[in-house]
C-alpha cells in the first residue's frame, strides 16, 4: 500500500473524473432546491455586476472609459450587497448567467431583472433556468474541491482510500445542500482547502509559497472566513517547528507562504472589489466592521432559541458545544467512525514515518532537505496529524466562542469538513490494511487487488444514500445518531433558515388564483419571488402582502416556514384566518417544514 509522494497522470485523471462526476450530481440535484434570502440577493447583485461590464464595453466603444471607474459609475452597480461580502463569486455568478442562460429576458418577466434588458441576449444556452446558470460556478468550485481532496489524500493513502475520502467529502447532506447554490459557503470551503493544500506544498516548494499568497487573496475575495486561515496555519507551523522554540531557543524561519499571504493576499483583495476603489481605507473599514459587529439572527440549538450571546455560565458552556455536537449529529456516522480511526492512526504515527505503514516517507519527496526560508519545513517532519487537527478544529473553535453568531448553522464551520474527509480516507486505508492482514497467504494475492476498491465503495454507500435521501432538505437532515429528520426535531435542532424549502409548495400557490393575489410569503423575500417568476415556477400575478402580522392580516392565503422563533406567527394565522387547520403541510418524515393556510370563508 504505497502512497505516491507526487501525482502521476493516472491520479490527475481520477481527480478529473471525480470532479466531473461531482458537477453532474449537483446539476441533477440543484433543480429541487429553492432560493433563500441570501441566494436571491446574490443573484440580484451578480446580475447588476454584469451590468457594470456591459456599461464598460459601451464606454470603451465611445471612448469614455473613465465614467466606469468614477465613484458614480462604480457605485451604481457595485454598491449592491456592499459592504456585506466581497465579489469573486458574485462576479462569476453574473458572468456565468450572462454566458449560459437560455434567454427569455424579453418575455413577460422582463421587469423582474435588476437591470434594464436592452434586447435578447446572445448566449451559449446550456441551462434552461436562469438560476442554474447563476449556480454553475458554485458547482465547479465543489468539483474542484472533491478533486483536490483526492489529490491531497494520495499523499498519505492509496488510490481507493483517497477516492473514498473524496466521495465522503461530498456525501455530507449539509455540505451537499450548499454545494450547488449561488452562495459563498461551499466556495469558501473549496478555497480553505486550496489555501491549506498550497501551504502544505509550500513547505517543500518556493513556487507554492508564492502560489499560496495568490490563492489566499482569492479566498479573501470569496468570504470573510478567509481572514482566519493564516492563524490556523501558523498553529501548525509552530507545532511542526517546536524544536526550534523548545530546544534550540530560537524563532523558526518565517515561511514564504506567510510572507506572500500578508502581502499578495490583501493586494488581491483590494484589486478584486471595485466598490473599494473610490475610498479603499474607509470602505475596507466598513466591510470589516460589518462582520465584527454582525447582528445575531435566531437559531435553534438543543431546544433553545439563540438570538443574542449567552450571558450565564451555563448557557455559555452549552453554546460552546454547538459546532462539535452539530458535527456529531449531521455528518454521516460511517464518515465520523472512519475519521476517528484515521485520527488514531495519526496519533500513533512516529515523526518522519509514513501515515500508513508501508507508505512513502516524507523524505522521499524532498531532493534537498537543507534548511531554507524558501522551504521552511524541508528539514523537519510536516506533522500531518497536527495539520489536519488545526484545519478541522480551527473553524469549529471559532464557532464555539459564545459571542460568535451561529445563525448559519453548520455552514459556518464547513471548511473543516474536507479535512475531516481526509482523516476518514486515512481510516479507510487502515481498515483495508487490517482486513488484508487477516487473509491467509494462499488467497491474499488475489484479494489484495480487489479488496481495497471494493471496501472503499462499500464504506461510501451509506453516506451517498443518506445524502441523496436528504435532498432537497439537507438543512433539515440529521444522522442516525440523532434519529433522522424526526430525531433532529425532537432534540430541538434547527430545521432550516431563510425559506429555501418552499419550492415544492409553489404549485399549491399557483392553483388558487382567487386567493394568491393576496399572498403572504413569510420568510420568502422579494428577490427569491422574482427568480421564481422569471423561471415560470410562480405565476406572475401572485401577490405579496408584506411582512409580519400586518402582512398576514392583509392576506387571503399564506405560508409559514417553521422555525422555533416563528411560533408566534402561527398564532397570528389562527387569529386572523379564523382557523387552526392548515390547508397544506410540507413535511419530511413527519417533521413540518412549511405550513400553508387559507383564510376561512364565513
Amino acid at each position: 500500500m504505497i502512497a505516491a509522494p507526487g501525482h502521476g497522470k493516472r491520479d490527475r485523471l481520477i481527480a478529473l473524473a471525480l470532479g466531473v462526476a461531482t458537477v453532474a450530481w449537483l446539476l441533477v440535484a440543484e433543480k429541487r432546491e429553492g432560493f433563500g434570502r441570501d441566494e436571491g440577493q446574490y443573484m440580484r447583485a451578480a446580475e447588476r455586476y454584469w451590468g457594470w461590464f456591459e456599461e464598460l464595453a459601451d464606454n470603451v466603444k465611445h471612448r469614455t472609459v473613465a465614467r466606469s471607474f468614477s465613484q458614480a459609475g462604480v457605485d451604481r452597480f457595485w454598491s449592491d450587497n456592499a459592504p456585506d461580502h466581497p465579489v469573486v463569486m458574485k462576479t462569476l455568478y453574473g458572468l456565468s448567467w450572462r454566458a449560459f442562460h437560455r434567454c427569455t429576458c424579453m418575455g413577460p418577466a422582463r421587469g423582474y431583472h435588476p437591470i434594464p434588458v436592452r434586447g435578447r441576449h446572445i448566449t451559449l444556452p446550456l441551462f434552461a433556468r436562469d438560476s442554474t446558470a447563476f449556480r454553475f460556478p458554485a458547482m465547479l468550485f465543489s468539483g474542484l474541491l472533491i478533486a483536490m481532496v483526492y489529490l491531497f489524500g494520495r499523499r498519505f493513502v492509496p488510490r481507493p482510500a483517497a477516492a473514498a475520502g473524496a466521495v465522503l467529502a461530498l456525501a455530507q447532506p449539509h455540505y451537499f445542500f450548499h454545494a450547488p447554490i449561488a452562495c459563498f459557503d461551499a466556495p469558501i470551503t473549496t478555497m480553505a482547502f486550496a489555501v491549506g493544500f498550497a501551504y502544505w506544498k509550500s513547505l517543500r516548494s518556493a513556487r507554492w509559497g508564492v502560489a499560496c499568497g495568490v490563492i489566499f487573496g482569492i479566498a479573501l475575495g470569496t468570504k470573510h472566513n478567509a481572514w482566519l486561515m493564516p492563524i490556523f496555519l501558523a498553529g501548525h507551523y509552530l507545532w511542526m517547528r517546536r524544536d526550534d522554540l523548545l530546544r534550540r531557543r530560537r524563532l523558526p524561519r518565517v515561511p514564504l507562504a506567510f510572507v506572500t499571504m500578508a502581502t499578495l493576499g490583501p493586494l488581491i483583495f483590494l484589486l478584486h472589489w471595485p466598490w473599494l476603489w473610490p475610498a479603499p481605507l474607509a470602505r475596507t473599514h466598513l466591510y470589516l466592521n460589518r462582520h465584527l459587529q454582525h447582528e445575531h439572527y435566531n437559531f435553534e440549538y438543543l431546544g433553545l432559541n439563540w438570538n443574542n450571546p449567552p450571558t450565564t455560565t451555563a448557557l455559555k458552556l452549552v453554546r460552546a458545544t454547538f459546532p462539535f455536537v452539530s458535527t456529531g449529529l449531521t455528518v454521516p456516522v460511517t464518515t465520523l467512525a472512519l475519521a476517528l480511526w484515521g485520527a488514531v492512526v495519526l496519533l500513533r504515527r512516529r515523526r518522519g514515518a509514513p501515515v500508513v505503514e508501508g507508505g512513502a516517507p516524507e523524505a522521499a519527496a524532498v531532493g534537498d532537505a537543507r534548511p531554507s526560508w524558501l522551504r521552511p519545513g524541508a528539514d523537519v517532519d510536516r506533522a500531518p496529524g497536527a495539520f489536519l487537527a488545526v484545519q478541522i478544529f480551527g473553524p469549529m473553535g471559532v464557532l464555539a466562542v459564545p459571542s460568535t453568531p451561529i445563525f448559519g448553522g453548520v455552514k459556518h464551520f464547513m471548511p473543516a469538513m474536507p479535512f475531516l474527509a481526509v482523516a476518514a480516507a486515512i481510516g479507510v486505508a487502515a481498515l483495508t490494511r487490517t482486513l488484508v492482514s487477516q487473509i491467509d497467504g494462499a488467497r491474499r494475492a488475489g484479494l489484495t487487488r480487489l479488496l481495497p476498491a471494493a471496501l472503499a465503495a462499500l464504506v461510501c454507500l451509506p453516506a451517498v444514500a443518506e445524502t441523496e435521501r436528504s435532498q432537497p432538505d439537507g438543512l433539515s437532515h440529521y444522522n442516525l445518531i440523532a434519529g433522522g429528520f424526526a430525531g433532529g426535531a425532537s432534540l430541538g435542532m434547527n430545521r432550516q433558515f431563510w425559506a429555501y424549502c418552499v419550492l415544492p409548495m409553489l404549485d399549491w400557490v399557483n392553483q388558487d388564483p382567487a386567493d394568491n393575489r393576496r399572498m403572504y410569503w413569510h420568510d420568502v423575500l422579494g428577490d427569491a419571488l422574482h427568480m421564481y417568476k422569471r423561471e415560470g415556477r410562480l405565476a406572475l400575478d401572485v401577490g405579496d402582502t408584506g411582512q409580519a402580522e400586518g402582512g398576514i392580516q392583509a392576506s387571503s392565503m399564506g405560508l409559514l416556514a417553521w422555525e422555533k422563533h416563528w411560533a408566534i406567527y402561527e398564532g397570528w394565522f389562527w387569529e386572523s384566518y379564523g382557523t387552526v387547520k392548515p390547508a397544506f403541510v410540507r413535511d419530511r418524515e413527519g417533521v413540518p417544514l412549511v405550513i400553508g393556510y387559507k383564510r376561512s370563508v364565513k
